[in-house]
C-alpha cells in the first residue's frame, strides 16, 4: 500500500505543535544556533517536508540548501510549502542519502533530524560514512535524535512517540550516541538538551 504522504506530511507537523513548541528548548533553535550565518552550502538528509530547511533558508539567506529524501511525494509537499513562502534557496533532490553522488567535501554543514533511530543498523554506518565524505575538511554534522525526558509530564506526551516508533527504538534511546560518532570518525563538539531531543554538533576526525 503506497503511504498517505499528505497525511504523514501533518503528523510532521505535529511535532512543531506538541514537541517543538518552545522557541528556546526547541531542538529546532538548536539546530539553527549551530548553522554559519555566511554563505555555506548545507544538506538536509532525510528532509521530509523540509520543516528544518524552511528555518535554515528564511533566517541564513546566504545559505544554499539542498533537501534530500527518497519520497519524491513528501519532497513535493515541501516544495509547495517554499512557493507560499517565496523560498528560493532551497533545492530538492530525490536520492539514497547512502549514496549520493556528490563530491567529495561538498558541504559546509549537513543535518540529519530524527532519522538514524528509524534505520537498521547497516543503513545507519553507510549513512554516517556518506555524511563524513561529503563533510567539507572544517564542516559540521548536526545530528537531532529522540531523547527521553524527565518531567512527568513530557514522560506522558513522550509515550506516543515510544509506540508508533519500530522496533528497537526503546534500546536506540538508552545508547551513548557519542561513542557511537567516535567510534564512525567523528568528534563531538557539542551536546545540547532540548524539548525530547538532544543535538550534536560533530565534526570529521
Amino acid at each position: 500500500m503506497k503511504p498517505n504522504y499528505k497525511l504523514l506530511s501533518h503528523t510532521y507537523d505535529l511535532l512543531d505543535t506538541l514537541y517543538f513548541n518552545r522557541f528556546e528548548t526547541s531542538p529546532r533553535t538548536a539546530m539553527l544556533n549551530a548553522v554559519p550565518r555566511e554563505k555555506i552550502s548545507v544538506l538536509d538528509i532525510c528532509a521530509g517536508t523540509c520543516s528544518n530547511s524552511i528555518l535554515i533558508a528564511e533566517n541564513r539567506p546566504q545559505a544554499m540548501i539542498t533537501a534530500l529524501d527518497l519520497s519524491a511525494d513528501m519532497l513535493k509537499i515541501a516544495e509547495k510549502k517554499f512557493r507560499l513562502k517565496g523560498i528560493k534557496n532551497i533545492e530538492t533532490i530525490v536520492s539514497d542519502a547512502c549514496n549520493t553522488g556528490y563530491p567529495n567535501g561538498y558541504f559546509d554543514v549537513i543535518l540529519l533530524s530524527l532519522i538514524l533511530h528509524e534505520i537498521s543498523e547497516n543503513s545507519r554506518a553507510a549513512m554516517l560514512k556518506e555524511a563524513k565524505r561529503l563533510l567539507t575538511p572544517n564542516g559540521r554534522l548536526i545530528v537531532i535524535e529522540w531523547e527521553q525526558p524527565k518531567s512527568p509530564s513530557q514522560k506522558i506526551l513522550f509515550t506516543p512517540i515510544k509506540q508508533l516508533e519500530p522496533r528497537g527504538f526503546k534500546e536506540f534511546l538508552q545508547r551513548d550516541l557519542a561513542a557511537y560518532f567516535e567510534n564512525l570518525g567523528f568528534a563531538v563538539i557539542e551536546k545540547r538538551h532540548c524539548d525530547y531531543t538532544k543535538v550534536y554538533q560533530l565534526r570529521k576526525c
